[in-house]
């Protein structure tokens, strides 16, 4: 059994590296890559939002969902 699905041990890993570089800003780079393991790992297929302040709620959760994820599994 895969104690990281509904990720690869790879995606797994990049997203824990990901995250250790993270503080209070998320990289708009780095918001497609977010958005699609915040999506898996509560397995929906929610909508992004956008990258304006308005969605910071909704990204703040994100990060915290993943960050939860990773230390859940650490």
């Amino acid at each position: 059994m895969n104690k990281y699905e509904p990720l690869s041990q790879s995606e797994f890993t990049e997203l824990q590296n990901h995250l250790e570089a993270i503080k209070s800003f998320l990289p708009s780079h780095l918001m497609n890559l977010f958005w699609s393991f915040y999506n898996r790992i509560r397995g929906v297929k929610e909508k992004q939002p956008c990258s304006c302040p308005s969605s910071a709620r909704h990204w703040g959760n994100c990060v915290e969902e993943l960050r939860k994820f990773v230390k859940e599994r650490e």
